[in-house]
């Protein structure tokens, strides 16, 4: 029989597909439009740092509302600072002459001792600051809300202490007494006493111990008295008091704002304000230099790195701009008249208006901040779905509170108006709504904060 050889042919064919796959400029768009504000401060320093052939131009802006300051101060916010009267035929100059808050004043005089980007850092610690001048956070609590290294923290916070009124910024009474002592221009045995007992020994202060005292640090009696003295005649147990006004939570800091105009509500984008970046001049004038060839390449690298850099943000802004006119077309109402006449919103209508994808949309609003007309400032997603009646119910009994209350005493009130929820049902609104636990809240006057918008 005869044998059959089977022959096997393997052939190698190419077909075309089409796939969607993103661009790395989309990626790095995508990217950049997600960053809280505190971030991006922090990405165009890295930008800046890397690449010489970008620049930024320093503009004196106001850190709430990002109109330009006059003579460091801004005239068109009204929530932080209050415009003098302009005496009569004194014209432009009276209109200069805006009394400047103490947030202000103490981020004017530490500004310059700040590296770049810090600065944000230093507007929340400053507006932290308690009537009495204590910080109200931790290091680690105000890292974790801006989202950067506690030793980050730290350092600004050791210059705020440095430059503020001795005593200020500290976080018990204890650091705001050695505050003031390392500040002393005294400089003697009995300052020196003085210290290590604050340091030490606080608690013997003012309790008629003074003999055991003088045994423990091997002094006399009198030794002792004259220390108690020097702390008692020469220090401040609450330097800052009257310093900072009172407030309960630190301010939010806007990324766009909402104006009132004749025509209409105008979007403008604050966050814009804060980053003015150009092209180095003088990299595009090297760029036609006669240069050696890889000197060449490396400057025109730069240069297209720049250029895209900024194009980034521009698409950054405008795709804020864009989403933030889409909202604010649909909620009039609900700036104009508050929380109940706020229209059922999502991000996907406005996606489907705008004709992109609904997760741009999310991004857009994401950790953003709006300052409404009425000089409030609330989180961008607020315009987004209407808040329950127990969360307006909320909203009431905080603005009310004479004393501050826990969110168990909060469920029951809320419970007697007919709202039962649970404590931690109270916790999340509260979260929501940027207000502290009751341990870290302070009876003040309704704050401005917990208003119906």
């Amino acid at each position: 029989m005869a044998g059959v050889q089977i022959t096997q042919h393997v052939a190698l064919e190419t077909q075309p597909q089409f796939a969607l796959r993103p661009s790395p400029a989309l990626i790095a768009a995508t990217a950049l439009l997600a960053l809280p504000s505190l971030e991006l401060e922090q990405a165009v320093e890295r930008e800046l740092a890397e690449n010489p052939a970008l620049e930024r131009i320093e503009r004196a802006v106001c850190h709430l509302c990002g109109r330009p300051l006059v003579a460091t101060r801004c005239l068109s916010c009204d929530r932080l600072r209050r415009i003098s009267p302009a005496p009569a035929g004194s014209g432009a100059a009276a209109e200069a002459a805006a009394e400047p808050t103490p947030t202000e004043t103490l981020l004017r005089d530490v500004g310059p001792l700040l590296h770049r980007g810090d600065r944000a850092v230093a507007i929340y610690l400053l507006d932290s600051l308690d009537p009495r001048g204590f910080l109200d956070t931790t290091v680690e609590e105000a890292a974790a809300q801006l989202g950067t290294e506690p030793c980050r923290v730290d350092r600004v916070l050791h210059l705020i202490q440095q430059t503020a009124p001795a005593g200020v910024a500290a976080r018990d009474v204890r650091e705001c007494l050695l505050l003031q002592l390392d500040r002393c221009q005294v400089r003697s045995p009995v300052r020196e006493l003085a210290r290590r007992i604050v340091a030490e020994y606080l608690p013997f202060v003012g309790q008629g111990r003074d003999g055991e005292l003088a045994r423990r640090l091997g002094v006399s009696s009198d030794d002792v008295a004259a220390a108690h003295d020097f702390v008692r005649t020469r220090l401040q147990p609450h330097p800052g008091l009257g310093l900072v006004p009172a407030a309960t939570v630190p301010p939010l800091v806007p990324d766009i704002a909402v104006r009132d105009t004749e025509d209409g509500y105008a979007v403008e984008l604050v966050e814009r304000d804060r980053f003015w970046l150009i092209v180095s001049p003088q990299y595009e004038r090297a760029a036609s230099a006669p240069l050696p060839r890889d000197e060449l390449e490396a400057i025109r690298r730069q240069l297209v790195a720049a250029r895209e850099f900024i194009d980034r943000l521009e698409q950054r802004w405008r795709t804020m701009g864009r989403v933030a006119e889409a909202v604010i077309a649909r909620q009039h109402e609900f700036i104009r008249r508050g929380a109940s006449h706020l229209v059922p919103l999502t991000r996907a209508q406005v996606a489907d208006a705008l004709h992109v994808h609904e997760s741009t949309v999310s991004r857009a609003v994401a950790d953003r901040n709006v300052l409404l007309p009425s000089g409030q400032v609330i989180p961008f997603t607020r315009f987004f779905g209407r808040s329950s009646a127990s969360e307006d119910a909320l909203i009431e009994l905080l603005a009310a509170e004479e004393h501050p209350k826990s969110d168990a005493e909060l469920a029951d009130q809320l419970a007697s108006l007919g709202f039962v929820i649970a404590r931690r049902t109270v916790a999340k609104y509260r979260d929501r709504l940027g207000i502290l636990p009751s341990t870290r809240r302070r009876p003040a006057k309704p704050v401005s904060h917990v208003r119906r918008v």
